[in-house]
């Protein structure tokens, strides 16, 4: 039985989309472990002295938040780099023919899954 290229594609897209779940639930229990791991470390302080709930919420919420500005920082100059090196990589026209063409020939591929066979010289 040969599929068409819509349901090759969907079943594609069940397949992307069962495996970004399996991601998650396995991040979501990394995500566990490392705060359950962050806490039993905060219980106590660098003296000895057993800390209370509150305070060990109130250290794992502002460790959080520190995360979460340094992942901001970190996205902030990700971008400043990002745009510089567009400003100065400029991609030629012939790069873009060429993608263009790959491209191109991706779509003329049988419905059984096989591209038909291309030649190419170069000199």
């Amino acid at each position: 039985m040969t599929l068409s290229r819509q349901q090759k594609f969907d079943k594609f897209q069940r397949d992307v989309l069962d495996k970004l779940t399996e991601t998650n639930k396995l991040l979501e229990k990394v995500c566990a472990l490392l705060v359950s791991d962050q806490l039993l470390q905060e219980c106590v302080s660098p003296s000895g002295e057993a800390r209370t709930a509150e305070a060990c919420a109130e250290i794992v919420n502002e460790s959080f938040c520190a995360g979460m500005c340094l992942s901001e920082e970190l996205n902030d100059h990700a971008q400043v780099f990002s745009y510089q090196k567009s400003e100065f990589f400029i991609d030629s026209d012939d790069e873009e023919d060429e993608e263009t063409a790959e491209d191109e020939g991706d779509e003329d591929e049988d419905d059984d899954g096989e591209s038909p066979p291309s030649f190419s010289m170069a000199f």
